[in-house]
């Protein structure tokens, strides 16, 4: 059954709003269009099939125009996408980090030799 784009996830929303200012309105639209037709659709990933997900989805041409010739840059898109994930995972790993030195933490000084190394056993 074709679902509204009004029936986002609240994460998904989240999400999306993060590129409207890189998008124009109807590229925008375009854009919720293809993440929720490729998290709804289980067949084979055409945009037919994708549009079919949508309830009120736009025209096949125009969605094809989007992919292929609309003047927004993938790469400008990744690059936002990716500089958001690192500040949203950089306080995580921080914290993890210092988890792990609390649970393993540095001994000073020359490291203990290991058992069996010592140079009167070398003969």
């Amino acid at each position: 059954m074709p679902v509204p784009i009004i029936c986002l996830d609240e994460d998904v929303r989240h999400f999306t709003e993060r590129f409207r200012e890189m998008l124009s309105k109807p590229q925008y639209q375009y854009f919720v269009t293809v993440l929720l037709g490729l998290m709804l659709y289980e067949g084979a990933r055409t945009l037919s099939g994708l549009l079919q997900q949508i309830a009120e989805s736009p025209s096949l041409a125009g969605l094809s125009r989007f992919l292929s010739e609309a003047p927004w840059e993938e790469a400008a898109v990744a690059e936002s996408w990716l500089r958001h994930f690192r500040e949203e995972m950089q306080s995580q790993v921080a914290a993890e980090l210092q988890r792990e030195r609390q649970m393993h933490p540095k001994h000073r000084g020359l490291p203990k030799a290991p058992v069996g190394s010592s140079v009167s056993d070398w003969g």
